[in-house]
């Protein structure tokens, strides 16, 4: 099933310009009214300190179930998986509603 990553500044950037609008965890595109359910996660960005991604996470992006499941510590703007420090950018995953 296709996900959509959407940054929180990204999701306050179309909330300001009327794109979206947001109820709970469900999201509405105002153009076509295509409605996805968001679930708060995070896209690996770097890891911290410029050392190499052992994990191979760098790129991806795991909603906090899967965060939990890896026994993943995240907090902020940080995910540390193992003993590897990651910057993470925040936000949601959306997943179409059908």
């Amino acid at each position: 099933m296709a996900r959509l990553f959407i940054s929180i500044a990204r999701l306050e950037s179309w909330s300001v310009e009327g794109k979206v609008s947001v109820e709970g965890n469900r999201l509405v595109l105002a153009e076509t009214s295509r409605a996805f359910d968001l679930k708060p996660a995070v896209y690996f960005d770097k890891v911290a300190g410029d050392e190499t991604d052992p994990h191979d996470l760098l790129g991806k992006v795991k909603d906090q179930d899967e965060l939990n499941a890896m026994g993943a510590d995240h907090m902020a703007s940080s995910v540390i998986y193992v003993d590897t420090a990651y910057d993470v950018v925040g936000g949601f995953v959306g997943v179409p509603e059908y």
